[in-house]
Formats: C-alpha cells, structure tokens, sequence
C-alpha cells in the first residue's frame, strides 16, 4: 500500500458537492458554530480528502496510509503545507464517522522506524459516493479530474533531509512556469495501467534541489517514479503502447565529459566478477560521498541494505558484505575508471544529478514548446507514445546542444537504450530513422498485471524519501 497522495486536488462538481455534504454533517455536530473562513477552509480540505481517498476505489482498490500524528501538521514539527490541522481533523472525522476505517495500526519495523495506520473505505462511503458518481463513466471522469494541489509549492530547497526557505534565483520565475505548465499538460492525456485509469496527479512533478543550493540535486520527482520498470512498461497514453529510453550509464559519462576525455566503449557498471547492479550502486556512493576515500563503511552500510536487489546467476555476492568485498569492489571500480577516480569521494553526484536534471528541463521544454504531447520522466529515463519517437530523438538532441552550451563543455553523443513490450508497426522503422546508431533495443517480456495494482505499489514512497535517497550516501556511517 502506499502513503495518502497528499498532492490531490479536484475541482469536480461530484467533489465538490460532496466535501459540502461531508462539511455539512461534520461541522453540524459541534456546539460551537465555525466562522465562515473557517468553515472555507474545511471545505478546501475536505476536497482533499475526498480525492486522495478516490484513489483508494480507484486504481488502488485497497488500503492507503495516512499518518495522523498531530506532530506532522502544526507547528514547526509540520511536514509540509500540505499538512494543515483541518486535513487532519477532516480525517479524524471520516474515521470517527464510519467513513472510512483502520485495517492496519501503525507500528514500528525492524529498524524502529514507524508505518502509519492503514484505512479503506466503508460501505458508508460508498453508499454517500454513489449519489454523485453512480456510473463506472463517472467515476473515471472524476479519477482524471484529480491534479496537483496548487497549495504544493513545485520547487523546493532542502539540506540534510528538512526543507529550506527558498532563496531568490534569477531563473526560478522559468522553472516554475516549466513545472505548472508541464502538470496542466498531464491533463489533456489519458493515462492507464492494465486498462485502469492512472490520473494526472500521480505524474506531477517537484523539481528539488539539495544541499540548501540551485547547483546541487534539482531533479523533478513523481509519485509514479515508484512505479517498478516492468510496470512502467505497462503504461499507454490515449491507449496507445509507450517506449521507455534511457541513458546509458549517464553519470559516467558525465564524469568523462567533463574530464574532456574520450568515454569507453565498454559498460560503465560491467565489471567481471561482480553483479552490474551493485556496481552501478556502489559506484553512485563513491560519487555521493564526500569524505575522503576509503568509502569502505559506506559501501557496507548501503550496500547491505538491499543486497537482495543485486543478485543475479552469474555473480552470487555473500550473505553478508563485508570489508574485505567491499574494498575489492571500490579498488575494482577505480581501476575500472582511473582517468575520473579523482572524481570519487568528493560529493560530485549532487552536480552530476543537476547537470541530468538540467537535460531533463531542455526535453519537457521541447516537448512543451515544440509538440502538444508528453513526455514522462524518471531522472535520465524517458516515456511517451511510441508515435513520439521522432520528437523524442530531437529533443534528446536539443538538450545536449543546450547543456553543452551553456555548461562550456564539449557537446557529446548520448548513447541509449529503448525498452518497451508491445510495439506498433512503425516503431522499429522510427527508432532507426530518428536515433541511429545511438540507441541500442531491447524487448522486455510481457508479465501479466494483477488485478490489484495496489501490490504493485508497496514499495512506493512519497518523493520527499525518493529525493532524500538521492541525496543519500554523503556521510561516513558506523
């Protein structure tokens, strides 16, 4: 399950009118009478409620968490603006009321870290639901209705985890005007997994930038950003397949782009003896880190975290990484790159991810100025309609001519990888047309979706932890 889509808002009628019954019932039980501003602010939150529990019936279909500890919404122990005491009191109420009830207490895991409660909506919701969508029609009509809350601010500074005030900026007034008009582009589309409609809210994006400067971080993240790649591959839009590209090994990359040298022809993250994947992440700590080298307890800490996630049958890793494998690794990785090793341990990675969101920013450009589609994004990976190959290829193009140019580096080839599961008939025809000898593709099997998506979400985290772990690595651990 995952967490309460705080970023939900909807103007519908149908939501509306029933954030007025619901405000109605709840206020009428008080003894003291609230004032109007008062009772507008309920109704505003109220409509926030309402449609982050509509995504509960509708493409989750089961239990959603939703933290109520009044720590999150008052006072300086607040989340974010989105945490305002009347969400949380219109939650209490929905709870207390019947309209929606706990199916799992919050509780601590392993670690000690604390779950939220879990909630699922009753049959009394259902029953007050049905009077303002009774029809399947209308309820895929009010799921799309639901967008970006425009009380979420779409940029953000933060520094070791908190949120920041965010400082002046002579281009922030152009990132700002990118994101809203991207968000109300996400719109105009139908979006759906499995046939099951997706709504917009779940794509909007919050550029957020790290450690407390506009140099640093400033990648654009999603809800949908959870999404498995397998699952990801499932999207259509206007029910048309999509293609996922991808860089291949970017950060790299990079790195040697900015060395001014020559980039290897071989796999940044293929290393004998060692499965890609854990390469590819010990490699982004050496980055990361910015203490001096060794990054021995580093690669230990994070490395153990989800070693799980890095084996594979050609390569088995131990049931416990130690020091030993991991100095092996680190001194394999240097060797591997010793024209950049200069780079490690230096807190590089947060320029680098800069540096790839400032790509991401010329590709929404393209696609915002240049098309009247959309393209969806998950840092240095890509997706749109594969009738969108053509405009893909040019803005991939576009963007490296722009970042080259105003960064004062040598413009570079991107070398990609395309990835989908079903394919209309033009799409290898496009794909060599438009991209050349630059992109390499492959198939990934169909697996059959579950019914319920809701699994396929478990792991889906709020982007404030996906921007938090991109952030990670930088800290000598014990």
């Amino acid at each position: 399950m995952s967490l309460f889509e705080y970023k939900a808002y909807s103007t519908h009628p149908e939501i509306i009118r029933q954030a007025e019954v619901l405000v109605e019932e709840m206020l009428s039980l008080r003894q003291r009478k609230p004032n109007k501003n008062d009772k507008t602010q309920y109704l505003k939150w109220m409509k926030v409620a309402i449609a982050g529990l509509y995504l509960i019936g509708g493409y989750q279909k089961d239990s959603v968490q939703i933290p109520v500890s009044r720590n999150l919404y008052y006072g300086k122990t607040r989340r974010n603006k989105l945490y305002q005491p009347e969400l949380l009191k219109c939650f209490m109420w929905l709870r207390d009321a019947g309209y929606m009830q706990e199916t799992k207490p919050a509780h601590q895991d392993k670690n000690g870290n604390w779950t939220p409660a879990a909630y699922a909506l009753t049959r009394k919701w259902l029953d007050v639901a049905c009077q303002f969508s009774p029809y399947h029609e209308r309820r895929d009509q009010i799921l799309k209705s639901v967008v970006r809350n425009p009380s979420l601010p779409v940029i953000e500074l933060r520094k070791d985890g908190k949120r920041m005030r965010t400082n002046p900026h002579k281009e922030k007034w152009l990132w700002e005007k990118r994101i809203k008009a991207y968000n109300e582009r996400l719109t105009y589309f139908d979006f759906r997994l499995n046939r099951e409609l997706i709504p917009p809210v779940t794509f909007s994006i919050t550029r957020i930038f790290n450690d407390g400067s506009y140099d640093r971080g400033g990648r654009y993240y999603s809800t949908a950003q959870g999404f498995k790649s397998q699952l990801r591959l499932h999207l259509t839009i206007n029910n048309e397949p999509v293609v996922e590209v991808d860089y291949r090994g970017l950060h790299p990359s990079l790195l040697y782009q900015r060395a001014g040298l020559e980039e290897p022809t071989e796999d940044a993250y293929t290393i004998d003896g060692y499965p890609r994947k854990l390469v590819k992440k010990a490699f982004n700590i050496l980055i990361n880190r910015k203490k001096p080298a060794p990054a021995t307890k580093s690669l230990i800490f994070y490395l153990n975290k989800n070693k799980k996630e890095y084996v594979d049958d050609k390569h088995p890793i131990p049931p416990t990484i130690d020091t030993a494998y991991c100095e092996a690794l680190e001194k394999a990785i240097r060797d591997r790159h010793k024209p950049i090793e200069h780079f490690f341990c230096t807190g590089v990675g947060l320029e680098l991810q800069n540096h790839d969101s400032l790509l991401c920013s010329h590709i929404f450009d393209y696609f915002l100025a240049k098309t009247g589609s959309i393209v969806l994004a998950v840092h240095d990976s890509f997706i749109v309609k594969q009738s969108d190959i053509q405009h893909l290829a040019e803005a991939f193009r576009y963007a490296e001519f722009a970042v080259a140019k105003s960064l004062g580096i040598p413009y570079r080839e991107p070398l990609l990888e395309a990835e989908r599961i079903t394919e209309i008939d033009s799409y290898k025809q496009d794909l060599n047309q438009y991209f050349g000898s630059i992109i390499d593709s492959k198939v990934t099997e169909e697996k059959s979706l579950i019914a319920n998506l809701n699994t396929e979400l478990e792991s889906l985290d709020d982007i404030e932890s996906l921007a938090d772990e991109d952030a990670d690595y930088a800290n000598e651990l014990p």
